[in-house]
């Protein structure tokens, strides 16, 4: 979280665009790294099932809802410039925040030589299911790539305001905090497998909407899809890997998950739909739209793969995901 508030604090609004990209590198690869290691802690945390980890990713899910509540009020109220001054004061939080950590939670996370965390992490992958079942996941997770990276633009071509879209992107995540809060009672009963056909059906139909130029108000309505093509997507992870690893294995396994299978594979989406949205972008906004559809025939492959994976029952732990 250093990292990532030193590499803000040097994106001056008149900077050179190599510079800012750049730091946007440093900044996100700090992110991706943090982000895996807090879900060990987060795991750790809520093993005793007060609360439970569904409710405990709510609690996440619930910060993100007011970052971008107030980061689209102050992109409405006073432009992009503040928005940089946000992103300084919230990474500042961040960074002072882990200082709070209980010493347990930190023991969570094993440390290990660089070497021995590579090969220990690759040699999860070679146990039975265990790869082709994070691939499908990986797949489905993979096709928010043009969402994230574009459709604040897209909402913009539309004439969508900044404070629609600050509302617009915590509609998505607050569907996720809903899902999440009932999650062990609504989703209790259903294999990993299941939530996964879940996620991936919930993911064509999204994008598929997502591709025509809709009024806002059913923007909204399909905002709500991101309840199943991210949260109901990530409970099956969670749950297939407390269900197939012991739990001595299950820090490195979400580290390894999330570093090595969801980063390059969202990578690569994302930087398809960077391409895409050049070609589209000079046929207006019906054309850029389209970018969505993209996406299809990755949640396809993830749909596909979800199919071949061996079904797995939900350990009695993962209940409570």
């Amino acid at each position: 979280m250093a990292v990532s508030l030193a590499g803000y604090a040097l994106l001056f609004p008149d900077s050179p665009r190599a510079v800012d990209f750049l730091l946007c590198i440093l900044i996100y690869s700090a992110l991706n790294v943090a982000g895996p290691l807090f879900e060990a802690i987060l795991v750790y945390g809520t093993r005793e099932g007060r609360p439970d980890y569904g409710q405990g990713r709510a609690i996440v899910s619930l910060a993100f809802v007011i970052a971008n509540l107030v980061g689209g009020a102050i992109l409405g109220a006073f432009g992009p410039d503040w928005v940089l001054v946000y992103l300084v004061a919230t990474a500042l939080l961040a960074t002072i925040a882990p200082l709070f950590t209980q010493q347990g939670a930190r023991q969570a996370i094993a440390k290990r030589t660089v070497i021995s965390t590579f090969r220990d992490g690759f040699a999860l992958y070679r146990i039975d299911g265990v790869f082709i079942f994070i691939m499908a996941a990986a797949l489905i997770q993979a096709t928010h790539g043009a969402y994230y990276a574009f459709a604040s633009n897209i909402w913009i071509a539309q004439g969508i305001g900044g404070g629609h879209i600050g509302a617009l992107w915590a509609t998505g995540v607050g569907a996720e905090i809903l899902l999440l809060l009932v999650s062990s009672r609504l989703l209790g009963a259903m294999t990993p497998q299941t939530l996964l056909w879940i996620g991936g059906l919930g993911a064509l139909v999204r994008w598929l909407m997502a591709g025509f130029v809709l009024p806002v108000e059913a923007v909204y309505l399909q905002q709500t899809l991101h309840a199943a093509t991210f949260a109901v997507t990530h409970i099956a992870t969670m749950r297939f890997l407390q269900a197939s690893l012991p739990d001595d294995k299950l820090p490195l396994a979400y580290a390894v998950n999330g570093a090595l299978v969801f980063g390059p594979i969202m990578a690569v989406t994302s930087i398809v739909a960077g391409f895409a949205y050049d070609a589209f972008a000079p046929g207006g906004i019906e054309a850029q739209s389209r970018l969505y559809w993209i996406m299809l025939p990755v949640a396809v492959g993830g749909l596909v793969l979800t199919h071949m994976a061996r079904p797995v029952a939900a350990h009695p732990a993962a209940a409570d995901t």
